[in-house]
C-alpha cells in the first residue's frame, strides 16, 4: 500500500513539474512576439504610421494605410514635377483683363452729300431702278426679306423706325453689313407735319443715334412717315443732313393688297430711276406674308424686263432719279 502511494505522489509532481515548465516557455516565447508585432498584434493602424503621405486621412479604425499611387489611395498629392494651382482670388473668380472699347465700324462723315436735284443721267442706256422697304427691322419678316435678296444678289433700301431699331439692332446691323442703304423713318412713325418743331426734331435725332448705335452708319436719307411733310419738317431734314426719299410705285402690302395685284402694279408702273415702296414689318396682320411671296418673283420677272436693282443712294448718284422723289 505504501508503495502504490509514493508512485502516485511521484507522478502527481512529476506533472505539476511539467505545466510548470510549459507555462514558462508558453509565457517567455508570447513576450517576444509582442516585442517584434507578431500574431499577437491588432489590426488597427498605428497612430505613428505616416499615412498622411497620401494626400487623404484615414478614418479612425478603418485598418487601411493609403500609400501614395496605390490603386486605393484618393488622388495623390502634388509631387515636385508638378506644380499646385494657384488660390483662386478672395471672391472666388479669376481676375479680369477688360478690353479697350472697340471704335465704331464708321465714323459719323464731317457732313453728308445730299443733292439738291438729280443730276445728268450717267447711265442713259440702263434701266435702275430701287426697291424700298418701309417699317422695321423686326425678327421675321425683315430677316426673310434679307434673304431673299441675298439670295438674287439684290441690294435694297430699308427706312427703319427708331424704336423697332432699339428692338432688334442685330437686324439692323445686318442690313448694312450686307450693303443696304439706311434710312432714317422717324422714331415712332409719327406724322411729323403735326408735332412742334422740337418733338419732331427729337424724331429724327433720336433714330440717327438709334441706327449709329446699331450699325456704326449715319443715316443721309429721310422717309418721313405716310409720306407727310412741309416747309418746316424738309428744313430739318436737311439741317440734319439728310434727303427727303418719297416712291413712284406704292404697292400698297401694308394693306394686306394680294399677291396678284402687287404684281400687276409694279408690273404696270415701274419705269426707270423708280423708287418701289414696300414693307418689312407693320400693316394689317399677315400683310407683309404677301410681300415676301412677291419679293423673288418680281425680282426676277422685273430684270427680265431689263431693270438693275440699286440702292436709293446709287440712284440719286447715276442721276436717274426723279426731282419729285429726292428733295
Amino acid at each position: 500500500m505504501w508503495g502504490k502511494r509514493q508512485t502516485k505522489r511521484r507522478a502527481l509532481r512529476g506533472m505539476l513539474g511539467f505545466m510548470l515548465l510549459a507555462t514558462v516557455v508558453f509565457a517567455a516565447f508570447g513576450a517576444w512576439e509582442w516585442k517584434h508585432g507578431g500574431w499577437i498584434s491588432t489590426s488597427y493602424a498605428d497612430p505613428e504610421t505616416p499615412a498622411a503621405t497620401s494626400g487623404a486621412a484615414v478614418p479612425e479604425g478603418s485598418g487601411t494605410i493609403t500609400v501614395p499611387g496605390s490603386v486605393t489611395g484618393a488622388e495623390p498629392a502634388p509631387d515636385e514635377f508638378e506644380t499646385p494651382p494657384e488660390s483662386p482670388d478672395p471672391g472666388g473668380q479669376q481676375p479680369s483683363n477688360p478690353q479697350p472699347p472697340q471704335p465704331p465700324l464708321t465714323p459719323p462723315p464731317e457732313k453728308n452729300e445730299r443733292p439738291v436735284s438729280p443730276g445728268k443721267d450717267q447711265y442713259p442706256n440702263r434701266k435702275l431702278v430701287a426697291l424700298t422697304f418701309d417699317d422695321g427691322p423686326d425678327g421675321k419678316y425683315t430677316e426673310e426679306i434679307l434673304g431673299i435678296l441675298k439670295e438674287k444678289g439684290v441690294k435694297a433700301t430699308f427706312f427703319l423706325v427708331g424704336t423697332q431699331v432699339a428692338k432688334y439692332p442685330e437686324v439692323a446691323k445686318r442690313i448694312a453689313e450686307e450693303g443696304h442703304d439706311v434710312g432714317n423713318h422717324s422714331w415712332s412713325h409719327a406724322d411729323l407735319t403735326k408735332l412742334s418743331a422740337q418733338a419732331m426734331r427729337d424724331q429724327l435725332t433720336k433714330t440717327q443715334d438709334a441706327i449709329f448705335k446699331a450699325t456704326g452708319v449715319t443715316s443721309d436719307l429721310m422717309r418721313t412717315p405716310y409720306g407727310a411733310y412741309d416747309d418746316g419738317v424738309l428744313k430739318e431734314i436737311h439741317d440734319q443732313d439728310m434727303t427727303h426719299v418719297f416712291w413712284t410705285v406704292d404697292t400698297r402690302d401694308w394693306a394686306g393688297t394680294s399677291v396678284a395685284d402687287m404684281r400687276k402694279n409694279m408690273l404696270s408702273h415701274t419705269h426707270k430711276g423708280g423708287i418701289i415702296l414696300m414693307h418689312s414689318f407693320g400693316g394689317r396682320k399677315h400683310a407683309i406674308d404677301h410681300t415676301v411671296a412677291l419679293l423673288p418673283t418680281i425680282i426676277e420677272e422685273l430684270q427680265d424686263k431689263g431693270y438693275e436693282f440699286v440702292t436709293v443712294n446709287e440712284l440719286i448718284a447715276s442721276g436717274q432719279a426723279h426731282a419729285s422723289t429726292v428733295k
